[in-house]
């Protein structure tokens, strides 16, 4: 999240907490929580940026259009990280 300003770092460190928060009124452990709250951020840091991208299309580059799209494919596997937790096969898969 080095990327981020401080107001988007914000933002998605509430949303983290508040996904902890519910997660864990919804039964799960701390860690567990955690683990998929993290996921599930990371996963959808970079969507918000890809959408003011593409909404604003004309005033980017091609470059920099494919570059925001291959870091929101490349935070896709941290959701698949929070399936599985959610899901509990990280316990199954080991």
């Amino acid at each position: 999240m080095i990327e981020d300003n401080s107001l988007e770092f914000d933002m998605f460190e509430d949303v983290r907490r508040k996904l902890v928060e519910f997660y864990q009124r919804e039964g799960r452990e701390r860690l567990e929580a955690e683990k998929i709250a993290l996921y599930l951020v990371q996963g959808i840091r970079e969507t918000p940026k890809l959408i003011a991208m593409i909404a604003e299309a004309d005033s980017h580059t091609s470059k920099e259009i494919n570059d925001c799209i291959t870091s929101v494919l490349e935070n896709a596997t941290a959701l698949e990280k929070a399936r599985a937790v959610l899901l509990g096969l990280e316990e199954q898969n080991g």
